[in-house]
């Protein structure tokens, strides 16, 4: 009843004068709730209207040729479309962003309106500004990639090394070449050289890079683990009672006090690596501390892996000046300088060459351990998690159909 009388109404809305005059009951307004005790007049049955629709209507493409260049530039369609009126219509706010909105009454549109900050308030703010800033130092400083900053850092060191090299020789008389180690235990020299110095923190930088390398290991905690993993970086460690994640000040004090005792901590890894080898090459086995139970005075134990996680930026450094770099160039002299420049290239390509062959090899075994997991997915797993199954009461054959109302 509700959509007969909607469709009369709009019925008597859309008709026209004409035919509304000749209409019986176009003078007479319909109810819009039956009255009790009324007679009820006799209705006319109506047709209902129904709008055209939108997919029946043309397109608004339909008159207009495709227009190649505006799909090649992107350019906005030369017809409306909704998504067009709609940001036609966007209300221009006062303050934010510039959208697009109504022209002001001179013609012009309003753009936006941004609160410039006084210079007592920047001021003020300058202080918070430069203690963030500090905050996030040395991640906030734009370094260029750690090949290039590998290159940087070898070339300046050599740079020195040949600056040095150099003072050395230029300080010599011509009579005194081939001859200057010896003349050189008669002279006097200053309480201050240069050279000297400028050597010194060449080898310092290379050997303590080369132990930062080298020492730089994640741990690894294999609680699963049920026998002895057949690694010397493992060992032994009291299982954790309760994870939990430390706060900001736990990881800063953590972090100050494990700058103090780095060199310790790098020289007594250094000492390890040392026994291990010494262990390997001589076929020895491994120390008591590794066999002991899993449970040592009630307290369980599990296996905590320490795996060296080298960094980009130390492979290219190492390879490019390391300490065997820094030894040579102090034995440069007049008479060997190709050659230990011979050697140092060597070195150098005989580094690079052995870490990318390596980090080859890697990659390699990590595809290949892929592909074999996929194949057992694919031959065993999946076959065996998801069998083929038949419902023998569905499939049946035509021949097998029973035709019961055939004759």
């Amino acid at each position: 009843m509700d959509l007969r009388r909607f469709a009369q109404t709009q019925k008597a809305k859309t008709s026209s004068p004409s035919r509304m005059s000749t209409s019986p009951i176009a003078h007479v307004s319909l109810p819009s709730t039956p009255i009790r005790g009324a007679a009820m007049q006799a209705t006319q049955h109506t047709r209902l209207v129904y709008p055209i629709s939108p997919v029946t209507s043309p397109s608004l493409s339909a008159s207009t040729a495709f227009d190649w260049e505006a799909a090649r530039s992107s350019r906005p369609p030369p017809y409306s479309s909704p998504a067009a009126r709609r940001v036609r219509n966007v209300r221009q706010s006062d303050v934010g962003t510039g959208s697009p909105g109504p022209a002001t009454p001179g013609g012009h549109r309003r753009g936006r309106i941004v609160r410039k900050k006084g210079l007592i308030e920047r001021i003020t703010a300058l202080p918070a500004a430069i203690a963030f800033e500090l905050s996030l130092f040395p991640y906030n400083v734009p370094l260029p990639a750690s090949r290039t900053l590998a290159w940087l850092i070898g070339g300046f060191l050599h740079f020195l090394s040949v600056c040095v090299c150099i003072s050395r020789i230029r300080s010599l008389r011509d009579s005194d070449l081939g001859w200057e180690d010896m003349y050189r235990e008669e002279e006097g020299k200053s309480w201050f050289d240069w050279a000297f110095y400028t050597t010194l923190l060449s080898l310092v930088t290379s050997f303590t890079h080369a132990l930062y390398f080298f020492t730089r290991t994640r741990l690894y905690q294999l609680a699963m683990a049920a026998g002895n993993v057949p690694s010397p970086h493992a060992k032994l460690v009291p299982r954790p009672q309760s994870p939990r994640a430390s706060s900001n000040d736990e990881d800063e004090t953590a972090h100050a006090s494990h700058i103090g005792p780095l060199l310790l901590s790098m020289l007594r890894n250094l000492w390890h690596g040392l026994v291990v080898s010494a262990r390997f090459l001589l076929n020895l086995e491994p120390p008591k501390d590794r066999q002991t139970s899993f449970t040592l005075n009630g307290t369980e134990k599990i296996q905590e892996l320490e795996v060296w996680i080298p960094s980009e930026l130390g492979r290219e450094l190492f390879a490019i000046y390391s300490p065997v770099h820094a030894l040579l160039w102090t034995g440069v002299t007049t008479a060997n300088w190709m050659l230990m420049g011979i050697i140092m290239v060597v070195t150098t390509m005989q580094i690079r060459v052995t870490t990318r062959s390596y980090e080859q090899l890697i990659k390699d075994r990590a595809i290949i351990a892929a592909e074999v997991l996929h194949e057992y997915d694919v031959k065993f797993v999946i076959p065996h998690v998801n069998p083929i199954r038949k419902d023998a009461a569905v499939m049946t054959h035509e021949s097998e159909v029973v035709n019961a109302w055939g004759k």
